[in-house]
């Protein structure tokens, strides 16, 4: 999801469904932009908690109870503002980076906690993965995963 620019032009890095990264060209307002998965929450001095995303940020928030593992946010760059917070729940729009769908896009039917030391499982109608290959999106747009030769 990292975004990259070049004098006036601007790419975003994505996963094709070969698992290859391709930088795929977009838009100057959609630059200013970077979707990011929260990966884990932190509780630190002062009861404030620390949001830690899956590109190595960390942001901190006043509400704990807002926030859960596996939403997404979208921060604006560069200021690290958050601009939209993503929920993931059933009927979320996501984008799988890794198994046998990488790079396709997917709508949650269901989630499957599992209270042992297995992975979480997400079901998208005819498939299914582990939480770790789901990226929530909602309704924001991404350059096509399509593989070009």
């Amino acid at each position: 999801m990292d975004v990259l620019t070049l004098g006036e032009d601007n790419y975003r890095c994505i996963i094709d469904r070969k698992g290859r990264l391709r930088y795929r060209p977009i838009s100057k307002k959609e630059a200013e932009t970077k979707v990011c998965r929260i990966n884990g929450k932190t509780t630190i001095k002062g009861g404030r908690t620390q949001l830690n995303l899956h590109d190595g940020r960390n942001i901190l928030v006043d509400d704990a109870t807002e926030y859960s593992t596996g939403d997404s946010l979208v921060l604006a760059l560069p200021s690290q503002d958050i601009k939209e917070h993503i929920r993931f729940s059933e009927g979320t729009k996501c984008y799988l980076t890794g198994g046998a769908h990488v790079g396709e896009f997917a709508e949650v039917s269901e989630y499957i906690v599992k209270r042992s030391s297995m992975p979480n499982e997400v079901q998208f109608g005819e498939f299914g993965t582990v939480m770790s290959n789901v990226f929530a999106i909602g309704g924001e747009k991404l350059p096509s995963t399509e593989v070009v030769e």
